[in-house]
């Protein structure tokens, strides 16, 4: 009995291959050094342009300039081209609710649909404020 399991394994895990990087066509995006760029990306549809869009996270990207802190992470929107630096940075979060180490863009998410809501999220972070 267990020969017969593990010969099944053996033949499932050999037919059984997956993968998700397209190496005929490859998307190629380029994010800052360190900022982690790619860590998250979810495929996005454009209501009014009826585009499709990528949405990359990068949680260690360094900050805007004017924000208190160094690094905040983010996210950009980048088209479907083969430009590898046509992304843009969105603004999300308004500056003043942005914090040090807060990995904005750790994981990003799209409804799918057109239109639809785009979701990311940030590591647990607290701000301090005073008065």
């Amino acid at each position: 009995m267990v020969m017969d399991v593990h010969a099944l394994l053996s033949v499932c895990v050999g037919v059984c291959v997956a993968s998700n990087l397209d190496t005929s066509f490859p998307l190629l995006k380029k994010g800052g050094d360190g900022s982690l760029f790619g860590l998250s990306v979810a495929l996005h549809r454009h209501l009014r342009t009826d585009s499709y869009l990528l949405l990359v996270g990068a949680p260690r990207e360094k900050a805007e300039p004017n924000v208190p802190a160094n690094r905040t992470g983010g996210v950009y929107s980048c088209p479907i081209t083969d430009d590898q630096s046509d992304c843009s940075r969105m603004k999300l979060v308004d500056p003043e609710d942005l914090v040090e180490d807060m990995w904005l863009g750790v994981s990003v998410a799209s409804q799918g649909q057109p239109g639809g809501r785009v979701l990311t999220s940030t590591k647990m972070a607290s701000k301090v404020r005073q008065e």
